[in-house]
């Protein structure tokens, strides 16, 4: 039952590590180069959700192949670091995917609207710019406590 585990710990880094690097290094900037913003805007509304549900589906998964790990083994100081990691990963990708993307979503909009009319309200595209800084910033804390997980695996 052990191997079965540690496969699926594994699996779930695997995936979380692999699904930040391809969106953030290989889909966005083809997708920012390749279509219009309108376009490009409409395509992230749709990935984004799913991203994170994703992030959050992994990080379950990490977190209950540890829990079965730590039944079998017993708890040592990696795996409690591993599952609070577990626990930052979860808490980051469901933040991300409810409230901030709906909330960046609807500033958005009514930013397009502003531009529309010829003037755009400097203190809401500030407010924009800080949450997309603030999901950029949280993105890069999955990806390094990914990586983490995944040089603690072999201590588990």
């Amino acid at each position: 039952m052990a191997p079965l585990i540690e496969y699926l710990h594994a699996l779930a880094i695997a995936i979380l590590v692999g699904k930040v690097v391809l969106l953030s290094f290989v889909v966005a900037p083809i997708l920012a180069k390749s279509l219009e913003r309108e376009q490009f805007g409409i395509v992230v509304r749709r990935l984004f959700p799913a991203y994170y549900a994703l992030g959050m589906g992994t990080a379950i998964l990490g977190l209950v192949s540890l829990s079965g790990l730590a039944m079998i083994h017993g708890t040592s100081p990696s795996l409690l670091v591993t599952g609070g990691i577990w626990l930052i990963i979860l808490a980051a990708e469901a933040y991300c995917r409810s409230p901030l993307t709906p909330q960046s979503n609807a500033m958005r909009d009514r930013l397009k609207e502003q531009e529309q009319r010829g003037a755009v309200d400097p203190n809401l595209q500030a407010a924009w710019n800080r949450l997309h800084q603030r999901s950029v910033y949280l993105n890069s804390l999955v990806l390094l406590a990914g990586l983490s997980v995944l040089g603690l695996a072999s201590r588990l």
